[in-house]
């Protein structure tokens, strides 16, 4: 059975067009249509309610104190019965056709099925330049920052396999309007998924619920997805880094440690190093410590930020304060 999960928000107008289109569509397909209202003050959910003595296959969900379209996707196919959950808007904008194809695809490849205005065949219609330009900016900025091969990740008309919905929800925390990147990025590797061709048609009442704060969250919804997804990968980088650094600098450590375990062995390098600086004219600064034993120092002389020099590395015998090249015999 198909269960087709329908979000609502101020949809009171659409409703009367849509479900006669749907009945039609389903015709000889068992099916449910749930209606998910946010508790539209239209009285989207009212209405709703009206139309199910026509529509005996029409359920009616009324969301209180929540808002959102991802959540009431989510919440719809949680209470469906069918073994393919499948999403459309209420807006007529939807080709319901397609809701038998999305029915044989599911049930060959029990993956996901995708209506697309992105491939051959596809289209959004009658959007201006504007808007079209916005949608192909947000399309391939989602497929690059996410790593997705879906050409249209933000569409919203696809339906999934129960079982994988199933696999899925227990980490899934959908946000804002654009549910099918949430759901994509969560998918097991090796999901199938079907992209299907259609044709965007334009809203027949009512407005559109694309505004200026919408968009906002999709681009906060987007980033915080990514971050997300990548978190594994830069904590093993940082701790990688972080054992690579603790290791050099245990074994720097390591050969420094007389100077904290030798009360003698640090007081005479402290007058190896200000009998350098006096006979050789060579600033403190200027000498590092590379390692440390009972009768010597090995250390780097670099004059930093001077005439050319090239660093070079001396061997001081603690004795005399004597000091010879590190490579000589």
């Amino acid at each position: 059975m198909l269960s087709l999960v329908i979000p609502t928000y101020n949809e009171a107008e659409s409703l009367p067009i849509l479900l006669p289109r749907l009945q039609e569509a389903l015709k000889g397909i068992p099916h449910e249509i749930i209606i998910v209202d946010d508790d539209s003050p239209d009285g989207t959910w009212h209405k709703a309610e009206e139309l199910q003595a026509f529509f005996p296959t029409l359920r009616v969900i009324r969301r209180r104190g929540e808002r959102g379209l991802s959540s009431a996707v989510v919440a719809g196919f949680k209470a469906a019965r069918g073994e393919i959950l499948a999403v459309m808007d209420a807006d007529g904008q939807h080709d319901a056709s397609l809701l038998k194809t999305f029915v044989e695809t599911v049930q060959v490849r029990r993956g996901v099925a995708v209506a697309s205005r992105y491939i051959s065949g596809g289209s959004t219609g009658q959007w201006n330049m504007r808007r079209t330009l916005l949608s192909r900016v947000g399309t391939k900025i989602t497929t690059l920052l996410c790593h997705l091969s879906v050409h249209d990740p933000m569409s919203g008309f696809f339906a999934i396999d129960r079982s994988l919905f199933e696999r899925i929800v227990p980490h899934f925390h959908p946000r804002g309007f654009k549910i099918l990147f949430d759901l994509l990025m969560r998918l097991p590797r090796g999901t199938p998924v079907s992209e299907i061709p259609y044709t965007f048609a334009p809203r027949a009442v009512g407005v559109s619920k694309l505004s200026l704060r919408v968009q906002w969250d999709f681009i906060f919804s987007l980033f915080a997805l990514f971050f997300e997804r990548w978190a594994r990968v830069a904590w093993a980088f940082f701790l990688l880094l972080f054992i690579g650094l603790g290791i050099f600098l245990s074994a720097r450590a390591w050969n420094l440690r007389l100077l904290v375990l030798n009360p003698q062995v640090r007081e005479r390098a402290k007058l190896a190093f200000e009998s350098l600086s006096n006979t050789e004219g060579w600033l403190i600064s200027d000498l590092s410590l590379r390692a440390v034993s009972q009768t010597r120092l090995e250390m780097i002389y670099h004059p930093h930020g001077r005439a050319p020099s090239p660093a070079k590395c001396i061997r001081v015998n603690l004795d005399y304060f004597g000091w010879i090249p590190c490579d000589a015999l």
